[in-house]
């Protein structure tokens, strides 16, 4: 079953740059059943609050319907003018 993988992008702590998000709520599962505006809303809800939690610079996320977990080919840019090939680790 396909669901949707959501990776939050945050600022390197290193490198300063654009980078996938990492730890337990950077990176997450959202059902396949919903459409993609719900499942934005929901990723977009959960990645705002943990980076109020740990304290780390929000700078958007990637989300795409998959059916391995963030294997990513063509991911949706969501709250950033970042291009997903911009982002590091995000394939």
């Amino acid at each position: 079953m396909a669901f949707y993988s959501a990776s939050m992008i945050e600022k390197g702590l290193f490198s300063g740059k654009a980078v996938r998000g990492a730890g337990s709520f950077a990176n997450i599962n959202i059902d396949g059943r919903l459409n993609l505006d719900a499942a934005i809303e929901i990723a977009r809800d959960v990645f705002k609050k943990e980076c109020n939690a740990n304290g780390s610079e929000y700078l958007g996320f990637a989300i795409e319907k998959t059916e391995k977990f963030l294997s990513y080919r063509a991911p949706v840019m969501v709250d950033t003018d970042l291009k997903a090939k911009e982002v590091e680790f995000l394939f």
